[in-house]
């Protein structure tokens, strides 16, 4: 059985504004047997070499980088091991203080979350007809309408880089598989901050 606890966060702008405050609910996944609660966890990244790569690609051939976030990432991606989790805090059924609560859907935590994660991604970005990089296993291609459209992904934040008349039908593309956030043209990922001019 998985512990679990909840998780208060105020998340602020580059300035040091309050954005939003945040709560998330999350499983003890430190607590998880290999081979019982859980298998495969290991889910790839976009390596930096890569993700720099992209970015002078982009410069040379005068394409803009826009960025969107996917929301709550790990959850409701199914799982496929039995796990069970404590009840949860404040939500106890004290007159069935011994049952516990099975998860269904992946939650932030668990161990194989970030693989349930990059399995659904990846199937899905395949029906929408990306074909997977044999470089880097987390950059994605595709032509449409005779020109090249790039998406990197790194874990939940996408960078979208192709000629601007491409950028808007991909991005309503995704909007319509995941819950996603728009956050226009790239300004900062990963420590890097990029600024775009038309020279």
């Amino acid at each position: 059985m998985v512990g679990s606890r909840s998780i208060y966060k105020v998340k602020q702008e580059a300035n040091r504004s309050v954005e939003k405050y945040k709560a998330r609910f999350v499983a003890r996944g430190f607590s998880q047997i290999k081979g019982i609660d859980y298998e495969e966890t290991f889910a790839p990244v976009a390596r930096y070499s890569s993700i720099r790569t992209i970015l002078v690609l982009s410069a040379q051939m005068g394409w803009h980088i826009h960025q969107m976030d996917v929301n709550t990432v790990f959850l409701n991606k199914v799982i496929e091991e039995e796990v069970y989790i404590e009840q949860p805090e404040g939500f106890e059924i004290f007159s069935s203080e011994s049952h516990v609560c099975r998860l269904k859907r992946a939650l932030y935590g668990l161990k194989q979350a970030p693989r349930a994660w990059y399995t659904w991604i990846y199937s899905d970005f395949t029906e929408l007809g990306f074909s997977k990089s044999e470089v880097d296993p987390n950059i994605y291609q595709i032509v449409a309408e005779g020109k090249l459209l790039i998406i990197v992904l790194y874990v939940d934040d996408l960078i979208l880089t192709s000629d601007e008349l491409l950028i808007p039908s991909c991005k309503d593309d995704l909007a319509k598989e995941f819950e996603m956030k728009d956050l226009g043209l790239l300004h900062y990922f990963l420590g890097l901050e990029i600024w775009q001019r038309s020279d």
